[in-house]
């Protein structure tokens, strides 16, 4: 499985993967800008902690994506974003 990380935030644009119109887009390591909710359940696994899977919700992903576009990594912290939190494992 690769890996696929979140680098930045892009409002007022179209999902590359299902076409819909966004308020907030997602932009990827791969060059596609798509929605919170087809990133977060489409196209990544979910994570594992302690033998339980989660995933962030759409909520986060557009927060993770914000703080990445508008601060240097060193305030990350100040939001709960961390380097491991921007990166995903894709789904199959």
């Amino acid at each position: 499985m690769g890996q696929i990380s979140i680098v930045g935030y892009e409002s007022e644009c179209h999902c590359e993967h299902c076409g819909r119109a966004l308020k907030h887009g997602i932009r990827l390591s791969d060059g596609r800008v798509v929605g919170a909710s087809c990133f977060d359940k489409k196209l990544t696994m979910p994570r594992s902690y302690q033998g339980k899977t989660f995933r962030f919700g759409a909520e986060f992903i557009v927060k993770i994506a914000k703080v990445v576009q508008f601060y240097s990594p060193s305030n990350w912290s100040r939001f709960g974003v961390s380097a491991s939190s921007t990166i995903f494992e894709v789904a199959a």
